[in-house]
């Protein structure tokens, strides 16, 4: 198989992966899954003929629609998480003011009698 069909396989390998739903449990298998897929097509892309012939050409041009494609999935995803850690450290910052209120309230355990 020649490198650019190879390229093409790992292509829409990728693509595929990133169309799937992502749980927010499984995220990271997904993302170890996504770098492994554009490790190969770089490593793929350094030895890539440069005379290319025109069958070559036609599925470069199969690349770049989906090659577009993941990068806009790829967008999507980094979203996703960004929107995630946004949240959760809004909730971080939510627990850490309700535990300030109580904290002000603790006086070393003593109590003051008021009456004389």
């Amino acid at each position: 198989m020649n490198v650019v069909a190879e390229l093409l396989q790992a292509t829409k390998a990728l693509v595929e992966c990133l169309r799937q739903p992502v749980e927010k449990d499984k995220r990271d298998a997904v993302i170890e899954q996504v770098e492994e897929l554009l490790e190969k097509r770089e490593q793929l892309l350094k030895q890539l003929p440069h005379p290319l012939t025109d069958e070559q050409k036609q599925i470069g041009k199969e690349l770049l629609s989906l090659d577009r494609e993941a990068n806009e999935l790829l967008r999507e995803l980094k979203q996703q998480i960004q929107q995630d850690l946004k949240q959760t450290k809004q909730t971080k910052i939510a627990a850490e003011r309700y535990d300030e209120v109580y904290d002000s309230l603790a006086i070393d355990g003593m109590f003051y009698d008021k009456r004389r």
